[in-house]
């Protein structure tokens, strides 16, 4: 193993993970001496712990720890005591929001048997993969040991835990070193991004070309980023973070040689990864943090790296057809697009920020550090960041071929419209050189991701290195998510026959009757085709059928400028630093910490609350905000493990509502999915369960808390500060998809000019003219209120399920829309629609009271919102989704 990565697992374990209840005294000896003792365990002979992680461990810390240290310096004997009780968890982002461990005592004896375990399964292993298996398996192990009881990082700040310290920690040892007793800055901020990527993913016309647009980026990515990945360890990618990453895990688990079992087992408990690495899960910016200075190098083999990657998916994909000439040849050594690459030097930045703020050099064994440092981090992510946004278009890498193509006749390609065509898709579900009978024509780009499929993804995966089951894998088609709800009836009812004996059928009769196929021809049955009617009940279909499938787009709300800036929502406007810290020390006094203690932390935090305005007005004059939340590595690393976390349990939440997941990013979603299955709305159960897990999650009801996510025991902090925005369109099965990914596209941007956002956007049509949409809200002063989504499934209910609506409520309902501005008469028409449509006193008595305080009133307020009426909007959303 390098001495770095030594110097990595150093880090990660400077604090034991179960340092908190060293500190109340639960465990005896000092957590340091603790510390040591595992790292020896571990192959690692130290005596104590080197300066360069004190100073590290230091500088990566939240704001709320610098207050604490600065506090203790000043006062170290004063507070000796500090705070010896573990009991809750405070969310980062919205500290009024607590998390009660499952466990506030552990015994030595448990603590042992966790040790015991981690080392014999670290130290079975190869020694360049120690800590890379540290970084993904020592948090699992914990909460499979200790279900729902986070190891806090400090008692005195509950906000993040010992794992997000020691990430942070050992993340800040890429950026920083000792020369002699000096601290200095060194290595290199990478962005590495793939540029106009909606518009990528919408080149799409078949669900399976829109699955292949979604994970080729992240496939890429990966790739781009695997050898600083493999060489400097996981947590020099920032955003995103990898520990729970299907790319990371399939990696690992492929290099791995004596813990694959291990891996496996812990991959689908925590990350839901059972099988190949099929969901993309690296956003379309990837930043890393790397010891390395040349920043022209780490470009270069960056976009090598990205080059080298395409090459290997485009030749297992159409490396047949290169005998075609010059256009495919080149199309298999070019990407579509170029990625975009920004590389800063730290150093230099540090240079430029000391200068801005009058910074001297300091010694690394420093007591504490100048609160100047603590802003350091902040400044220099802005700085990566700030580079120019390139726009490229499909296929401009391949563009002196493709005027020679196209100086001759030619056609456009069918997908992407943009492109020239050289091979033909046809409905036997083949591709090659005959035009004849052609359901599609391809320009070689759109040609790779059609390809992307059954034996040629199995090589692609064995090509990249992430294989892990070897399953052949289809996408769904749109008419199977379309025909989903009479399929699963249909076989039901056909397994339910004394008669069908699954051996007649080949052993399966769910592969013989839900198959592209099969479900294509219950479209034209439904649809009036004859011929295609082949099926035994046609009743069935007639009551289960549907030409529809949805497109459920999700976008977590202020995420740039809200959680990535530390600008969280306060009593006002933003919570100041100040308040901040006030909500933390609500939290110790409830806990019966030392008086003098919390008012010290409460006068220390208005000092550092002035400094740091002080300091940020030297650094962007023209802001508007001073006081916010500084981003720090232990904040951003806490914020980007949430949002992994979110999409593994994004991820489970779609699938069992029968939806197919195509991009996961935490913040946001891309999933397809039926309308209805098995009597339920279940794009609408998606939606709801997916945004309120969102702000709370428990498989386990026992530990549900708002602000928090817990997940087979696994519990981190929910994005509890802002919400997130939804938009759901249904599509017909036949046409293409990439008119309806620009509609969902178009909807969810509209949340912009809602305020506060955290709504959702329903609609359907078929074309782009003339479509408009329903918009609801998910939340009410704060707080998660779902009764406007629940009233939409509520009416369907009664309306599809139950027939106590009749069909015309709808219509009746739509046609006093024009009283909508006269509150007190729109309320008693509605009243008036409901009484001629329902004829169950009791479902009449219920809908009055549920719908008493929506009527009459405007869903939101902001340009999206203008004309748009509660019950109105429910019931379009209704006249949509039917």
């Amino acid at each position: 193993m390098s001495e770095f990565l030594n110097k990595k697992i150093i880090a990660y374990f400077h604090d034991p993970p179960w340092k908190a209840w060293v500190i109340t005294r639960n465990i005896r000896e000092g957590h340091e001496k603790q510390a040591i003792e595992l790292l020896k365990k571990l192959g690692i002979e130290i005596n104590e712990i080197p300066p360069e992680i004190k100073a590290a461990d230091k500088l990566s810390s939240t704001i709320d720890r610098w207050i604490i240290n600065i506090l203790y310096s000043d006062n170290a004997k004063g507070y000796q005591a500090g705070v010896n009780k573990v009991m809750f968890k405070l969310n980062i982002f919205s500290p009024s929001k607590r998390f009660k461990l499952y466990r506030t005592q552990i015994s030595e004896q448990e603590v042992e048997n966790y040790e015991n375990k981690l080392v014999n399964i670290i130290n079975n292993e190869k020694e360049e993969l120690k800590y890379h298996l540290i970084y993904f398996l020592s948090p699992l192990l914990w909460y499979d040991y200790f279900p729902n009881t986070p190891p806090l990082a400090d008692t005195r700040v509950p906000t993040h835990t010992i794992f997000d310290h020691a990430t942070a920690t050992a993340a800040m040892l890429n950026i920083i070193d000792c020369e002699g007793d000096m601290l200095k800055f060194k290595g290199s901020v990478a962005v590495l991004e793939f540029p106009s990527i909606q518009e990528f993913i919408s080149i799409s016309r078949k669900s399976r070309d829109l699955w292949a647009s979604s994970w080729l980026p992240s496939a890429l990515l990966w790739k781009s980023i695997e050898e600083f990945i493999e060489k400097y360890g996981p947590d020099v990618a920032l955003r995103p973070e990898l520990s729970l990453n299907h790319f990371f895990i399939a990696w690992l688990y492929n290099k791995v040689q004596n813990s694959k079992s291990e891996v496996k087992k812990y991959a689908e408990k925590y990350a839901g990864l059972k099988d190949d690495p099929r969901i993309s899960m690296m956003s379309e910016k990837v930043i890393l943090l790397l010891p390395e200075d040349d920043t022209n190098k780490i470009k270069d083999r960056l976009r090598e790296n990205f080059y080298k990657a395409w090459k290997s998916i485009a030749e297992e994909a159409i490396g047949e057809w290169e005998k075609l000439g010059e256009y495919i040849r080149k199309a298999i050594e070019n990407p579509p697009v170029n990625p975009v690459i920004n590389v800063v030097n730290v150093n230099d930045i540090f240079k430029e920020y000391a200068q801005k703020v009058g910074l001297k050099e300091v010694k690394c064994k420093e007591g504490t550090f100048p609160l100047e440092y603590s802003l350091f981090f902040e400044y220099l992510y802005r700085r990566a960041i700030e580079y120019n946004k390139v726009k490229y278009s499909y296929g401009s890498l391949i563009s002196d071929v493709i005027t020679k193509v196209t100086a001759r006749p030619y056609k456009v390609c069918t997908v992407c419209g943009i492109l020239p065509s050289i091979l033909y898709y046809h409905s036997n579900d083949k591709i090659d050189d005959k035009e004849n009978d052609a359901e599609d024509n391809l320009c070689p780009y759109c040609a790779i991701k059609r390809e992307l499929k059954g034996v040629k993804l199995l090589n692609v995966l064995e090509k990249l290195g992430i294989k892990v089951s070897g399953i052949k894998y289809r996408f769904p088609s749109t008419s199977e998510l379309a025909m989903a709800d009479f399929a699963e009836h249909y076989v039901k009812t056909l397994k339910s026959l004394p008669e069908v004996e699954e051996e007649v059928l080949g052993g399966n009769i769910d592969a013989v009757f839900k198959n592209p196929t099969a479900a294509e021809n219950y479209c034209k049955c439904y649809a009036g085709v004859k011929s295609a009617c082949n099926i035994s009940d046609e009743k069935l279909l007639k009551n289960y059928g549907n030409l529809y499938y949805a497109i459920i787009k999700a976008d977590g709300d202020y995420m740039g400028k809200g959680f990535w800036s530390g600008i969280l929502p306060g009593k006002k406007d933003h919570i100041t630093i100040k308040e901040y810290m006030e909500e933390i020390t609500n939290y110790l006094k409830e806990i019966g910490a030392n008086n003098d203690l919390v008012q010290s932390i409460v006068n220390s935090s208005s000092k550092v609350e002035e400094t740091l305005i002080d300091i940020r007005k030297k650094l962007y004059p023209n802001q508007k905000i001073y006081d916010q939340i500084p981003l720090t590595l232990a904040y951003a690393y806490t914020l980007s493990r949430s949002l992994t976390v979110q999409a593994v349990i994004d991820n489970k939440i779609l699938r069992d509502n029968n939806a197919v997941a195509i991009y996961l990013g935490g913040d946001d979603i891309l999933a397809l999915s039926p309308i209805k299955f098995n009597e339920k709305y279940v794009v609408l159960d998606s939606v709801t369960q997916t945004r309120e897990s969102y702000w709370r999650f428990a498989d386990n009801s026992n530990n549900k808390f708002d602000g928090f996510k817990s997940y087979a025991g696994m519990v981190v902090e929910s994005l509890r500060a802002y919400g997130r925005s939804y938009s759901v369109f249904i599509a017909h099965y036949k046409d293409p998809l990439s008119i309806y990914i620009s509609i969902s596209n178009y909807l969810l941007e509209l949340k912009d000019g809602v305020e506060g956002k955290d709504v959702i956007f329903i609609s359907s049509g078929r074309g782009i003219s003339n479509f408009d949409y329903s918009i609801l809200k998910f939340s009410k002063s704060g707080e998660y209120d779902d009764s406007q989504i629940k009233m939409v499934g509520k009416i369907l209910e009664l309306m599809e399920n139950k027939k106590k609506i009749s069909n015309s409520f709808i219509y009746d309902a739509i046609s006093i829309s024009e009283y909508k501005g006269e509150k007190e008469v729109f309320k008693r028409l509605v009243y008036k629609v409901i009484d001629r449509n329902t004829s169950d006193e009791e479902v009449t008595k219920g809908l009055y009271n549920e719908l008493n305080n929506m009527i009459g009133n405007c869903v939101c307020n902001g340009d999206a919102c203008e004309n748009k009426e509660t019950f109105l909007s429910i019931i379009y959303a209704v006249s949509y989704l039917r």
